[in-house]
């Protein structure tokens, strides 16, 4: 564990804020804190970034998702940045996460002590940002049509539908590309071509491991909890449930319509650990805090902000939340393209080195041996 550690805020009022230090008799003076944080924000995106102050070792951590905040920690002479990376971006976004939710109920020494971490973006998270970016999801419903087109295309296209010669087609692209979703590739000499290697379809599913673990661990419960997701899913006619297994073209469909929802709920950093924890059983807010080293007070805001999104529901009587619903986002094989890849090619709006490598990818992504 490193010497100390300290959570920065850089306020256009006061200057560098210490929001928070541990121990709390560590002292800083303003020439550290403007070294230390003049050198991460050159990089302006999530990074630890590693300085030699007066003969200290610091390790900062900022984001972009908080603006003008970092976490800093000074080494031991002994330790050695490189073995400590993991632990301290981890531990970074996490402070920085909790801070962002309330400061005030951030014990930072605990937070050291415990070890805990939020661990970067998993692949369900990422491809939820998507949706939270329109550029991105416009350029997504546009390679759903296209299944490969030419990148320069696609700029000029996007350009077009968002009425702005500002758009940058390579900041649109990122989601779609740190995802997996689309590859980008130099086909030929001198034309970047864009394909789509997967589809995605977001949705919520009934909670059944959740429901299965109730009945089992409990049971007095159980039968209020099979009613509850009943009721959301199926309900007694003439009422309409939300059923991801019927088709979706229609654009008023409840699954579209909460696409973004989803999306949001995911992409939280807090609300998707608790999330995480509820899909495989019902728990109390305490075990809850207990699993993912969140304070119960902040464990208890986002189980309100879920219950408010019909993600959560509370058995007052037995002190414990479970899903009602279970958030998902996840990514299919888009063999709907190969008829429309046929006749790109009939039409010479595609060579046929394209269309090759465009089913060469497909099974690189797709095929028995793939991860």
């Amino acid at each position: 564990m490193p010497e100390a550690t300290f959570v920065v805020q850089l306020d256009d009022i006061h200057g560098f804020v210490v929001r928070q230090r541990h121990p709390t008799t560590l002292t800083l003076n303003e020439k550290t804190l403007n070294l230390l944080f003049y050198e991460q924000q050159k990089a302006q995106k999530e990074e630890l970034s590693f300085s030699e102050i007066d003969g200290l070792k610091f390790v900062s951590y900022t984001s972009s998702d908080f603006p003008g905040w970092m976490v800093c920690s000074l080494l031991g002479p002994d330790e050695v940045f490189d073995e400590l990376h993991p632990e301290l971006a981890g531990s970074g976004r996490l402070i920085l996460a909790l801070m962002k939710e309330d400061p005030d109920a951030v014990r930072l020494n605990e937070i050291l002590e415990s070890g805990k971490v939020l661990t970067g973006l998993t692949d369900e998270q990422k491809l939820a940002e998507i949706y939270l970016t329109p550029s991105s999801a416009l350029l997504l419903e546009r390679m759903q049509d296209e299944g490969v087109e030419k990148a320069a295309k696609l700029s000029i296209w996007l350009k077009n539908q968002v009425q702005s010669d500002d758009v940058d087609i390579r900041q649109a692209m990122d989601p779609l590309m740190r995802s997996g979703i689309v590859k980008v590739e130099l086909v030929g000499r001198t034309s970047e071509t864009v394909f789509l290697i997967k589809d995605v379809f977001g949705y919520r599913a009934p909670p059944t491991e959740s429901v299965l673990k109730a009945e089992e661990s409990h049971p007095s419960i159980a039968s209020k909890y099979r009613e509850y997701v009943t009721e959301f899913f199926s309900p007694p006619p003439p009422s309409k449930g939300y059923n991801p297994t019927l088709p979706i073209e229609d654009p008023t469909s409840p699954i579209l319509e909460d696409r973004e929802k989803i999306s949001r709920i995911l992409s939280d950093r807090l609300q998707f650990l608790v999330l995480d924890c509820l899909r495989r059983e019902p728990l109390t807010a305490t075990e809850i805090s207990q699993r993912t080293a969140l304070p119960e007070s902040i464990v208890m805001k986002v189980l309100w902000a879920l219950e408010a999104d019909k993600v959560a529901v509370r058995f007052e009587e037995e002190d414990l939340w479970a899903l009602l619903t279970n958030p998902r986002i996840e990514s299919f094989m888009p063999e709907y393209i190969l008829p429309i890849i046929k006749r790109k090619i009939s039409e010479k709006e595609i060579t046929s080195d394209a269309a090759r490598r465009y089913l060469e990818l497909l099974a690189e992504n797709w095929g028995e041996h793939s991860d």
